[in-house]
C-alpha cells in the first residue's frame, strides 16, 4: 500500500492532536517545519498527445529527386500541484477550532515527453535520404513546445488547487478543526 505524501505530511500533526491536551505553540511550530520540508503536493497527472509535420519546401531539384515528409507524435505527461512550503498564509484560532489556509498558484510542469517511434509515418522520395535521429529529435521539440502552448486550455491549474484544497480540508478535519476555510488564487498558474 502507498501512502499519499500529503498524509505523511500531516501525519505528525493528527498524532500530536489525538494524544491530549496539545500545546497549540507545538503544534504551530510542528506545521511550519513540516510545510517547509515538504516538496510540492501533485494532485494532478495529464497526458497530452500531439502530431508534428514536416515537408521539404518545393525546390527545383526535388521535384525530380522527390520529396520528405514526416508525421511525428509526441506524447507529453504533464503534473501539477502546489508547493506547501510557498504557502501564502495560515492562520488558526484554537478556541473556536477555525482555520484558513490560503494557498500558492499550482505549480505545471512537463515531467516527461517521448516520441512514439512506432507511429513515426515517412514518405521519402527514392532517391533521398531518409530523415536522421537528430531531425526527428528537432521536430519533437516543436511538439514539446506546442503541447506547452495548449497546457492553459487544459485547465490544470483549477483542478490542482482544488484537489489540494480537498485534500488539507480532510487534514484540518482530521485534526478537529471544524472551521476549514482554504483559498487559492485564480491567476495564472506559475510557468513550468
Amino acid at each position: 500500500m502507498r501512502l499519499h505524501p500529503a498524509i505523511l505530511f500531516f501525519l505528525p500533526l493528527a498524532l500530536a492532536a489525538s494524544c491530549g491536551k496539545p500545546d497549540p505553540e507545538r503544534i504551530k511550530a510542528e506545521i511550519i517545519s513540516e510545510v517547509n520540508r515538504t516538496p510540492v503536493l501533485h494532485t494532478v497527472k495529464a497526458s497530452a498527445q500531439v502530431i508534428v509535420t514536416e515537408q521539404d519546401s518545393p525546390d527545383s531539384y526535388k521535384r525530380y529527386f522527390g520529396s520528405r515528409v514526416v508525421l511525428v507524435p509526441v506524447k507529453a505527461t504533464i503534473k501539477a500541484g502546489v508547493d506547501l512550503s510557498r504557502i501564502q498564509r495560515v492562520s488558526w484560532n484554537e478556541e473556536d477550532k477555525s482555520i484558513h489556509i490560503l494557498l500558492p498558484p499550482p505549480l505545471i510542469e512537463i515531467e516527461s515527453t517521448t516520441i512514439d517511434n512506432e507511429r513515426v509515418i515517412t514518405d521519402v522520395g527514392p532517391l533521398r535520404f531518409d530523415f536522421s535521429a537528430d531531425e526527428i529529435a528537432r521536430i519533437a521539440l516543436r511538439g514539446r513546445k506546442e503541447i506547452e502552448r495548449l497546457i492553459p486550455q487544459m485547465d490544470l491549474d483549477r483542478q490542482s488547487s482544488e484537489r489540494a484544497a480537498q485534500i488539507l480540508a480532510g487534514i484540518c478535519d482530521k485534526l478537529g478543526y471544524t472551521n476549514i476555510k482554504i483559498d487559492y488564487p485564480t491567476t495564472p498558474p506559475v510557468p513550468f
